[in-house]
Order: structure tokens, then sequence, then C-alpha cells
């Protein structure tokens, strides 16, 4: 079924859930907000977690703060919430239930679509509760297991999966396999592979020369062993040029800037972190979903990071680059020195394992998936 054969008449109102603990899952809802914005949808992203109480604000920042400088605790974090599960709990429920009902009213929305783990199950049951006429989907940004307990709920009507593996694992959680579709991951639509003139453009203005580009992708907030990880990399590319993004990490800038490295660009959040991307020869990136997927939308293979640990929710992303070969990945530093060590001729030797694995869409597909269910629910 065409997309705009049915925009107007089966969708009026596109919501989706996200939340700011961990920028992918703000990155899969901005791709799927402008196509959806595109093709004539009213389209909003909402974020409960930051906008309800105080209490979930504070659960946010804490893990954005062990994101940023405890990495390697995340393993205790994710067994703690997938042990208590707060996002199931009838006491917290009963305390945001008026809420949700504020919330869905200022919105009238006619899908609801989560990309977030935790806001898969509040909502929904209001929704299912209310008997109101709201179809609920989600699209799950961990497109390998082991998963957040918090994707499996009996009150979404619908789940979209990037991969073989999501499927099946979120299968095997108890959701029947009839209400679970494969979709491609859809990312935001300007990470594209780079023409010449525009690698070259983006050369010109930092003032780089024709060496490699081995770009260093902290994410927004700079987290992790990024320094360490820097001096690695350039102790194994000394004649590369190394873009390295840190977020919001002000310190962390500072103290690379220090060095004065005439090879090295360093960035604090970046708009157009899309012209970087698909400039660089190689991406070196902890295995987030979102970043992994922008890279190689962009046809630009990857170097997953395992450092200091892995977070379990990112595990399977990390072995999958191995596996299906369209990146690398290094659990100690010396891997890590290693595999840039292998320079860029080997590194390209992935590219043609990317266009087997992956194949950008805009979010079209989901769409497109969604209205059609929507109009015969």
């Amino acid at each position: 079924m065409r997309l705009d054969a049915v925009t107007m008449t089966a969708v009026r109102k596109l919501l989706i859930l996200s939340s700011d603990t961990g920028e992918g899952h703000n990155s899969a809802a901005a791709a799927v907000e402008n196509a959806a914005k595109s093709a004539g949808f009213a389209t909003s992203i909402r974020k409960p977690v930051e906008e309800s109480t105080k209490v979930n604000r504070w659960l946010a920042g804490f893990y954005n703060t062990l994101l940023t400088h405890r990495p390697q605790w995340m393993g205790w974090y994710f067994w703690m919430i997938d042990t208590a599960r707060p996002n199931e709990r009838d006491c917290f429920y009963s305390r945001v239930r008026r809420y949700i009902g504020r919330f869905i009213d200022s919105e009238n929305p006619d899908i609801v679509l989560s990309v977030h783990p935790m806001l898969n199950h509040f909502l929904q049951r209001f929704i299912k509760e209310e008997r109101l006429e709201i179809a609920c989907y989600t699209l799950v940004t961990d497109p390998f297991p082991p998963f957040w307990r918090g994707w499996s709920s009996p009150y979404v009507d619908r789940y979209f999966v990037p991969t073989d593996e999501a499927l099946q694992a979120l299968a095997a959680s108890g959701i029947p396999p009839g209400r679970i579709e494969r979709v491609r991951m859809p990312v935001r639509s300007r990470f594209v592979p780079a023409t010449m003139t525009e690698i070259r453009d983006l050369r010109a203005t930092l003032k780089l020369d024709d060496a490699n580009i081995i770009l260093i992708n902290g994410g927004a907030r700079g987290g992790g062993p990024l320094l360490k990880i820097y001096r690695r990399v350039r102790s194994a590319a000394s004649g590369a040029n190394i873009l390295i993004v840190c977020g919001s990490n002000k310190r962390l800038r500072w103290r690379i800037e220090r060095m004065h490295h005439p090879r090295t660009r360093t960035f604090g959040f970046l708009d157009d972190i899309y012209r970087y991307v698909a400039a660089a020869d190689i991406v070196v990136t902890k295995p987030g979903a979102l970043s992994t997927y922008e890279a190689l939308a962009c046809h630009v293979p990857v170097l997953l990071t395992g450092l200091p640990s892995l977070m379990p929710q990112e595990s399977g992303l990390f072995d999958a680059a191995v596996h299906y070969d369209f990146g690398f990945a290094a659990r100690t530093f010396d891997e890590l020195e290693a595999i840039i060590g292998k320079g860029a001729q080997e590194w390209a030797r992935r590219r043609p394992a990317i266009s087997r694995f992956y194949e950008r869409t805009s979010a079209a597909e989901l769409l497109e998936r969604i209205q059609p269910a929507h109009a015969a629910s």
C-alpha cells in the first residue's frame, strides 16, 4: 500500500514517545517525525518521563550521570530496573494515572508510537482501561537481544523490530509473533553517503589535508574513557585526521585541545553531525543502535567499543558487527589500537557487507505498516 494513498484518511495525529535517557531514542523519534510530517501527518514528540514527576526526572538524570561518568556500572543498573520493573507497578501507575489522562487529552492522538523501553506500559494501560480508540505501537530500537524487559507489554497492539533476532527475542518474552513485524531501522534523512565534493568541502572547512579521517563519536554527553580512546587511536594512526565529538563534556574537549595536535579537531554537540559521519573512513563509537545505524546509512564502517565494559542492551549489536561483518569490535584498548592500525584499506573491506546488512530508510516503511493496521482497528 502506498503511503500517500492513505495518509489523510487513515491518520490524523501521531504521538511519538521518547526520552532523553539515551540520545539514540531521540534520533529514532526524529527520523519518524520527519518522515511523518513529510507525508502529511500531524506529529509530535513527547517525553513523559522528563515531563511527569520529580522522581522520574531524577531517575532519568541518574541514568545519564551513570552513562557519562560510570558506564561500567550500567550492567548493575540494567539488572536493577529489569528486576524491580517500576514501569509495571500498580503503586506507581496509580500515582501518575491522572497525569496520563491530562497528557492524552492535551495531544488527542490517533496513534501512539513508543521508541523507548520504559514507555510501553502506563500510558498504553490507561488507553486500554478507558477504551480509547487509540492504536498503541512500539518501535524496538534495540536491534539485538538482550533487551530491557520494559519493551514487552500486554498493552501494545503491534511491535516493529529491525532484525530477525529482535523478533525472536520479543516472541520469547511472551509477545505473540503475530503482533511483531520486521522493518528497517529508521534513521534521519540526512544520513546518506557523502559525495567527493562534500568530503572536500568538509576538509576545507576544517582545514584538513587528504589523510584518512577517523571520527570518534562520544555522543551527546561524551561519556566513557574517550580521552584514553583518543590517545590510543592517535598512537595507532599518527598520520590520520581525527575528529572527536565530545558532546556536553567540556572538560574532555578542553583536555584534548590543550594537546594542540595539528590533525585533531574537537566538537561539542553537532547539529550537522551527518556531514562528519559521512566523510569519515571509519567511525569509532560505543554500540548505540542509532549512532551505529546512522554510520551504516552513510556506508561507513564502524568500530564498536566495549570500553571499559559493555552495557547489556548493547552487547548484541557489539557482537553483530563481527558476525555480519559490517564493522569491528574492540573489548580492550589493545584490540582498539590493532584495528585502527590496520588502516583504511582494511576498514573499507567492510563496506560491501554494510549493504547486505542494512539498507537505509527514513521511516516511510514503518509509516506504511502503521496506517493500514490503524485503518483496520
